[in-house]
């Protein structure tokens, strides 16, 4: 490539606050070596690692967050304030640096006001929301004004997965994440469907994080139960590949000949992102993986590249050459 090309849509950041939080809880503090890599995180640690791998422009967001469904006070400030953040990060390396803006459901009018703010004074270029919240997964009908909000405004919206609390040490020695994060995108994505948001929503246009999840080896079983109950099967009258076909992955964790197979077998390669997951991946990795898929030139130049700008306008500005 001539020049820095790459757009990494899956790039955490740590603001303060969010470091305070998780100091103060102790949840990844106990993950000596994710502590270790997030604690000593800094925005020229990233700036440098982008200049050393020819990324024209990441897309930060922050990573999970601790729900607090009775204090919508406190989930709406610690977004904000993280939001803040990412925007001075943003502003600071016009060009280098986008934001993904946390919006702080469950709480739905506050999640209107952030989407209104973020849009406007931040300039943010979409939105990001996690798995679920709680007990509560992105396709509940308690949600819907957020979405139509997002609808109305043609928004990009990047979604990562958490561990639900009732799935925490399920298998006692296996990482939590290893598990759960690809099984809560995939019953985010269903909830999304069979809950009528992704028929009802289609101008939203959704990331979701590691490859869609398990969803592309359990979409054939995913959508069987529609074929029994008729309320379901008007959601996907095309069938499950046709519902799903708006929705964009990205490529972190899935650049291995077994998930790829499957990942390319189901989406479309316009549709998938180039990512790093950092600071837990690097882009040294992310691009090396990537290269061993034996891709050709114009389709690893839309996933480093243009499947992003397609669906985020305001980088087209930021990475013109």
């Amino acid at each position: 490539m001539a020049g820095p090309q790459r757009i990494d849509v899956h790039h955490h950041i740590w603001p303060p606050r969010w470091l305070k939080a998780e100091q103060e809880s102790q949840r990844m503090a106990s993950r000596t070596a994710a502590w270790d890599a997030v604690s000593k995180w800094t925005p020229s640690m990233s700036l440098d690692a982008m200049g050393k791998n020819d990324v024209a422009t990441t897309v930060t967001s922050v990573s999970t967050v601790v729900v607090h469904p009775d204090d919508a006070d406190f989930d709406h400030g610690f977004a904000r304030d993280c939001n803040e953040f990412g925007a001075r990060l943003a502003q600071d390396n016009p060009g280098r640096i986008g934001t993904f803006a946390m919006l702080p459901l469950p709480h739905v009018d506050r999640c209107l006001a952030e989407i209104e703010h973020a849009a406007g004074p931040l300039r943010a270029d979409g939105f990001k929301l996690q798995t679920s919240y709680g007990e509560r997964w992105l396709g509940d009908p308690g949600f819907a004004p957020m979405w139509d909000e997002l609808n109305r405004r043609k928004a990009t919206v990047f979604v990562h997965p958490v561990v639900p609390d009732r799935c925490a040490g399920f298998l006692p020695g296996i990482g939590e994440a290893i598990m759960e994060y690809p099984f809560d995108t995939t019953r985010t994505i269903a909830s999304l469907l069979y809950g009528g948001t992704l028929a009802r929503c289609p101008d939203v246009k959704l990331i979701f994080a590691h490859g869609g999840g398990t969803v592309p080896f359990l979409a054939s079983r995913i959508a069987g139960q529609a074929r029994s109950r008729k309320e379901l099967g008007a959601l996907i009258p095309n069938g499950i590949q046709a519902a799903l076909g708006n929705l964009y992955f990205d490529v972190v964790s899935v650049t291995n000949r077994w998930a790829w197979a499957s990942l390319t077998a189901f989406m479309d390669p316009s549709h998938l992102l180039f990512g790093t997951d950092i600071p837990y991946g690097t882009f040294e990795r992310s691009k090396q993986e990537l290269a061993e898929m034996g891709l050709s030139p114009a389709v690893v130049r839309g996933i480093e590249r243009d499947n992003a700008l397609a669906i985020l306008p305001s980088l087209v500005r930021r990475t013109a050459a």
